[in-house]
């Protein structure tokens, strides 16, 4: 090494005088240019380095050479590492009066990379628990050797402990700090006995808000609750995704009004039962479970006696689903008439939609309904209300809110994209949806005129009065989207730019298209990706959002090459669209049930402009009963033009 270096740099003057002699030589090159001058490898890594000799017009081709062959090779500009070291890879023009010189650094070779993994044995990137929560890690190289030495650390051992065999307790920040049980965070390392590692954030958190039968309260916020109710209430502390509940056994909570409110711990949750006092509050305090100092998370008020429970059920980013209760039983319930309201501002002065049920409403179908607004704006919050409009005293619900998730809509443009743009994105919030609960689709439309919507009383979609509004049965039963679509179609809708493969299965739900393969397989397929560059090929990601019958289960997206397909609502669906499921696809697994609406991207690569991409099962999978599929959104950005 040390005799290359004393050779390199004699030569050094000799090589650059070379370059930097700019005399013309009458005919021939004036000089040349190189795009990198230095270039960093590892052995067995290449690079492709481009000339080009001046004067251009002369189109004159470099010869390439490499001062020290033992470090690197280069044939026609790639440059591969050989060895470690240093040496420059040169290139001449061909009438050899000319030259240009790139450092190329050798590094050596990563024998392997090391992760950390949970107890369940999944990869993880961010570790969250609570304080006094253990997690037992383990780490993975990928040259699949059990036999390597680990070292454990933490940045600051405040926030978490690790041992030599990788078990993580949460901990918490140093008491007297009055933010001590809120929040800690630092880093967990391991190190092999090759020096190789990696490190992974771990937040201990508690308090980051508490639920309220199951609705999520952020810290330090005002909850209303009922008179004479009995409520389940769990801390959270900061997880993955959302917030997750801290076991009832880690944390302590107390009120400060024990007259009016009473808590026990039951289970791994908390009760809290109310009295039937109005415009009462009490303070809601926790800790970790032996800290004294306890912090006040929440405080709880019983603004008046509502008998009318309404509660949020389900939401997208165009559509919010809610419910409500009043009596002891579903039959209580149908035997009232209600008005439901949806406003736009807390203090309800800006209503958006109402509407009345009659006392005995077949939408009940002998359970509690769920009813669904959509074609709402996205990111936006709203209030709604039911009011029991029975006798000379109504009753009515407290205001419950609901914000829309949050989406922004791209519809495929005229113009070429460039790398980067957003191709497409849907979240198909333009149908309007029914369900009886996420993982119960029931879309029933209003304006599929003439079609049954209850199989027993034979009554019709053209029976139900609002426009924007669907309420439900409770049965596990869908509309299709083609007939939806062709009511729809005149008016512009976004969805009938959209296709449906072979056959018309798919159907609508609260804020998502359900893709059947109960009797056959179908695919829902996106409109033609005009926007690609002419005459280029593109790589894309496609994101979306996703949920299958059971997890594990395969589904697939498959790029369509000049195919000619009927689109949503064309009202020819009896010219069954053919696809093509074998020559660019790929697969994907589900990670949960349809209650688990999963976020995957997807990579394409070979699209030309006018291609689809179609969703759906896989061709063995396609009569297969168990492998459901709900598509919430998709969006397609472009990766690179070719």
């Amino acid at each position: 090494m040390k005799r290359f270096i004393a050779t390199a740099l004699f030569l050094l003057p000799v090589l650059f005088s070379c370059i930097e002699n700019t005399d013309e030589v009458k005919g021939g090159a004036t000089s040349v240019v190189l795009n990198r001058d230095k270039v960093d490898l590892k052995v067995g890594e290449s690079f492709t380095i481009t000339a080009t000799v001046l004067p251009e017009s002369l189109k004159m081709d470099v010869v390439w050479s490499v001062l020290d062959e033992e470090y690197a090779e280069v044939k026609d500009g790639t440059v591969t590492g050989k060895s470690e070291g240093v040496t420059y890879v040169v290139a001449t023009s061909a009438d050899g009066f000319q030259k240009a010189a790139c450092m190329v650094s050798v590094n050596p070779p990563i024998k392997y990379n090391v992760s950390i993994q949970d107890g369940l044995g999944q990869p993880v990137e961010a570790i969250y628990g609570y304080p006094g929560m253990a997690i037992q890690l383990s780490a993975v190289t990928t040259d699949g050797d059990s036999g390597h030495s680990f070292t454990w650390s933490v940045d600051d051992t405040s926030a978490a402990t690790v041992d030599s065999d990788g078990l993580l307790i949460f901990g918490t920040k140093a008491a007297g700090d009055p933010s001590y049980v809120y929040f800690a965070q630092t880093n967990v390392k391991v190190v092999s006995e090759d020096g190789l590692g990696c490190r992974v954030p771990v937040v201990s958190s508690m308090l980051k808000g508490i639920s309220i039968d199951g609705v999520y309260q952020p810290a330090g916020s005002a909850a209303v609750v009922q008179a004479g109710e009995r409520y389940t209430l769990s801390a959270l502390y900061q997880g993955a995704e959302q917030p997750e509940a801290i076991p009832a056994e880690a944390v302590e909570l107390e009120l400060s009004n024990t007259t009016d409110f009473s808590l026990m711990k039951v289970g791994d949750a908390f009760t809290m039962l109310t009295g039937m006092a109005s415009l009462v509050t009490t303070k809601l305090s926790a800790c970790a479970r032996g800290e004294q100092q306890k912090v006040e998370i929440a405080e709880l008020k019983i603004d008046k006696y509502y008998p009318v429970k309404a509660m949020l059920a389900a939401k997208s980013s165009s559509t919010l689903v809610f419910t409500w209760t009043e009596g002891v039983s579903v039959d209580d319930d149908i035997s009232k008439p209600y008005t439901i309201s949806l406003f736009s501002d807390e203090g309800c002065t800006s209503e958006v939609v109402s509407y009345s049920i009659p006392a005995g409403d077949p939408c009940w179908s002998l359970r509690q309904p769920r009813f669904v607004f959509s074609g709402l704006k996205s990111s936006t919050p709203y209030w709604f209300k039911v009011v029991d409009t029975d006798g000379a005293e109504q009753k009515e619900s407290p205001v419950v809110s609901g914000t829309t998730s949050a989406f922004s809509i791209v519809e495929v443009g005229s113009s070429p994209a460039e790398v980067g743009d957003v191709l497409l994105a849907e979240d198909f919030g333009e149908m309007l949806w029914g369900a009886d609960e996420v993982n119960q689709a029931a879309g029933y439309d209003v304006a599929d005129s003439g079609v049954e919507y209850n199989a027993d009383t034979k009554e019709l979609f053209s029976s139900r009065e609002a426009a924007r509004f669907v309420s439900t049965t409770g049965q596990f039963a869908q509309r299709s989207v083609t007939a939806q679509s062709t009511a729809k179609k005149a008016s512009g809708l976004r969805l009938g730019k959209w296709a449906q493969g072979q056959y018309a299965r798919l159907y609508v739900g609260p804020g998502y298209v359900f893709i059947s393969t109960t009797s056959y397989g179908t695919h829902l397929v996106t409109p033609a990706l005009d926007n690609i560059p002419e005459g280029k090929t593109a790589k894309v990601s496609v994101t979306f959002h996703a949920a299958g019958t059971a997890g594990g289960n395969i589904a697939m997206l498959a790029v369509q090459h000049d195919k000619k397909f009927n689109l949503i609502g064309s009202g020819t669906q009896t010219n069954k669209n053919t696809l093509d499921l074998a020559s660019n696809t790929k697969t994907f697994s589900y990670t949960g049930g349809l209650t688990v609406l999963s976020e995957f991207t997807v990579e394409l690569d070979g699209l030309v402009q006018g291609d689809r991409i179609a969703f759906g099962p896989t061709s063995e999978t396609a009569k297969d009963k168990s492998n459901m599929m709900i598509l919430s959104d998709v969006t397609i950005r472009l990766l690179e033009i070719n």
